[in-house]
């Protein structure tokens, strides 16, 4: 009985087996005729304003592998789109798909910048809240804090700043000053006073900070990110206690630089 039951269940097993290899050989087959029915992409903009649009996405993978609703569904490169798709830097947590149906959709979680910069040379791009470098496209205007100065952009467009390892001391040098901005958007932007006062960052040739405001005519030399938090609690201080009871022209320079102190200059 028992060697009856083993046997019942191997040719089972045997069975379903060759069923599958059936089925497969039969998608295959179904797959190696039947065209992309159509392509779609949604964008979630994670509550901020675009960067690029589904459009836009769709008509890049147009341009690089050419028109999807030609193409028989194994002839359509998934691969090659999924890292194509993950490569934008624009865009994370993507997420390509090609149903049974033909019909090939995307979707992807768009990058938040916090900073927008400005190097020596002209060139513009931003950071995201998790460091990587996205670059500015002029269709697409994006509100976000100015940055300006002496600062250095190793690093191509998608790559992260915080994946370069501590061990390779040049390049990590050369990027102090995005690790800087990147911190000072992290204090500012979420606040509201700061966010309300703060116009511009500035990075001087010797690598220190400067803060340009939107109320007064004075600059506030905040020197490097060391105790950032805490300065930034003296600043509102003070703007709270003192500058409103003298006046926000009084003074043409607020230094930071001294711990737990606001030293200011006529």
């Amino acid at each position: 009985m028992k060697l009856l039951v083993k046997i019942l269940l191997i040719t089972l097993w045997i069975a379903i087996a060759a069923g599958v290899v059936v089925m497969m050989s039969f998608a295959n087959a179904m797959h190696a005729v039947k065209q992309c029915r159509s392509i779609s992409c949604n964008i979630d903009y994670v509550g901020s304003q675009p960067l690029m649009s589904g459009h836009d996405l769709i008509a890049e993978i147009t341009k690089k592998f050419g028109k999807l609703q030609t193409k028989t569904i194994n002839d359509v490169d998934i691969a090659g789109i999924t890292d194509f798709v993950q490569k934008n830097p624009y865009l994370e947590n993507s997420d390509v798909l090609l149903t049974v149906e033909g019909d090939l959709i995307i979707k992807a979680d768009q990058c938040v910048p916090v900073i927008r910069y400005f190097t020596p040379d002209g060139q513009q791009h931003y950071i995201d809240h998790k460091g990587r470098i996205m670059p500015l496209d002029p269709l697409y205007p994006y509100k976000a804090l100015i940055a300006t100065g002496q600062i250095e952009s190793p690093l191509s467009d998608g790559r992260n700043i915080f994946s370069v390892p501590d061990s390779n001391h040049v390049l990590r040098a050369r990027l102090q000053s995005l690790y800087d901005l990147h911190l000072m958007a992290e204090l500012i932007m979420p606040d509201s006073i700061l966010n309300a006062l703060i116009e511009q960052v500035y990075i001087t040739t010797n690598g220190k900070i400067q803060l340009v405001t939107k109320a007064g005519s004075h600059i506030i030399n905040f020197g490097d990110t060391t105790d950032a938090a805490e300065k930034f609690e003296n600043l509102k201080y003070f703007y709270k206690y003192g500058l409103v009871k003298t006046g926000w022209n009084k003074y043409r320079k607020l230094n930071l630089e001294y711990k737990n102190q606001v030293v200011c200059t006529k």
